[in-house]
């Protein structure tokens, strides 16, 4: 009796197309995105974060008033440690100060919080301004 080296259960010796496919399209993925990585390293600066504060409601509350702000970063850098300050302010003498810290405020992004007065902002000049931060 004589036996036959191919089988004829073996498998072809040439991938199938949808192989070849899923290759080639885990191929251009791949390039794609170390592609992307590279353009983002070599396109972004190293500056440091640009930092904005506004106002978004006051409100009453039952032990004084809570401001409500939001602060915006425009630069491709992250902050940490946000330091934001409110100042009530009548003329040029200074009534009541309070500040938040906010703990990151990403490159790019806006983030909440809340100032807490004892007296009605409404009645004084307000101004919020960023007062400090740290680089993660």
């Amino acid at each position: 009796m004589t036996r036959s080296s191919v089988s004829k259960n073996a498998e072809q010796i040439s991938p199938h197309w949808i192989e070849w496919l899923t290759g080639l399209l885990a191929t251009v993925i791949v390039l794609a995105m170390t592609g992307w990585i590279f353009w983002e390293a070599w396109t972004t600066d190293d500056n440091p974060p640009v930092l904005s504060a506004h106002v978004l409601d006051i409100k009453p509350l039952p032990a004084g008033w809570r401001v409500m702000i939001q602060v915006r970063n425009a630069s491709d850098a992250t902050a940490a440690a946000v330091e934001v300050k409110g100042t009530l302010m009548d003329g040029a003498t200074p009534v009541e100060e309070t500040s938040v810290t906010f703990d990151y405020v990403a490159a790019g992004s806006t983030s909440k919080g809340g100032l807490l007065f004892a007296n009605d902002p409404s009645r004084y000049r307000l101004t919020i301004l960023p007062a400090g931060f740290t680089e993660p």
